[in-house]
């Protein structure tokens, strides 16, 4: 999310390049959040969103040696730790643009 897409490219590359079977594990935000949404806990870095993805599976386009397992919607993991969230972490609205814990094969 503060990487620009060729950035993630870049180090997806490095990674697939670099090792002969590897899972990855990155948070991946939705466009429409990337867009719209100004997080306060950032603001005094000055840091900005620059890129998303609506799922990981997009990633795949990058290279034949990356395979998409699956993502997790951050909205879903919030309920072991605030129970509250059960009442909205269902709706796909929500878990859409919810952060996404995206899993990644990496092989060459």
């Amino acid at each position: 999310m503060y990487l620009r897409e060729r950035d993630v490219r870049k180090i997806l590359s490095i990674i697939t390049d670099s090792f002969g079977q590897a899972e990855i594990i990155m948070e991946t935000m939705s466009p429409f959040v990337v867009k719209y949404v100004k997080e306060k806990s950032i603001d005094a870095s000055q840091a900005k969103f620059t890129w998303g993805v609506n799922s990981g599976k997009e990633l795949e386009r990058f290279s034949p040696a990356i395979r998409w397992i699956k993502d997790v919607s951050l909205a879903e993991g919030m309920v072991q730790m605030m129970p509250a969230y059960k009442l909205v972490a269902w709706m796909p609205a929500i878990r859409n643009i919810s952060n996404k814990l995206t899993i990644l094969e990496g092989r060459t």
